[in-house]
């Protein structure tokens, strides 16, 4: 299992649920339904943030706090709720190698609950695909265009395409206008 930074967890999270807000902690439904989610913090010199799986009703084995998480969670509202002033102080003390207090522990796992879900569908296809990057277009002006406005962008991008135009200067140009 690997340990991250508890900034660099949070930031992980952000990013991959950046292009699609549906995303969940846990993509694959067969694996959810076998499988419990925890979210694990451990306390040392080089401890940190992981999620950790284990076979149903089955907590993990290490020493570690550990926070059971429903798979269905958003990875947007899990990353909003970790990155609050309070849930940053809470972690802290609980990844500080030593004695863990266990009023924050439970302060800890109370700011976890009730937490957005997006729970499995029985149909498949039935989400959108993500959004992606299309690979002629420049990283840089790709960040530039807003979220929820890139579906548009492409749509404009393709059109230009067929006129003979970059997507670039496409995007530079929508961009300009904006």
């Amino acid at each position: 299992m690997n340990y991250m930074r508890y900034r660099d967890f949070i930031s992980d999270l952000e990013m991959a649920a950046a292009e699609d807000d549906t995303m969940r902690v846990v993509e694959d439904r067969h694996l959810a339904e076998r499988s419990d989610t925890w979210l694990s913090l451990k306390p040392a010199r080089d401890g940190g943030v992981a999620f950790v799986r284990t076979r149903k009703n089955v907590p993990p084995a290490d020493s570690s706090v550990t926070v059971k998480i429903d798979p269905t969670v958003m990875r947007t509202a899990l990353a909003a709720a970790l990155s609050t002033n309070q849930m940053m102080r809470l972690a802290r003390s609980i990844l500080t190698p030593g004695q863990i207090d266990p009023l924050d522990v439970v302060a800890f796992a109370t700011g976890l609950q009730d937490l957005p879900t997006n729970p499995f569908v029985d149909t498949e296809g039935s989400r959108p695909e993500p959004i992606r990057k299309p690979p002629s277009l420049d990283i840089a002006l790709w960040r530039r265009i807003p979220h929820a406005l890139r579906r548009d962008y492409i749509k404009r991008m393709a059109m230009g395409l067929r006129r003979g135009v970059h997507p670039d200067d496409t995007v530079s140009e929508l961009l300009a206008s904006a």
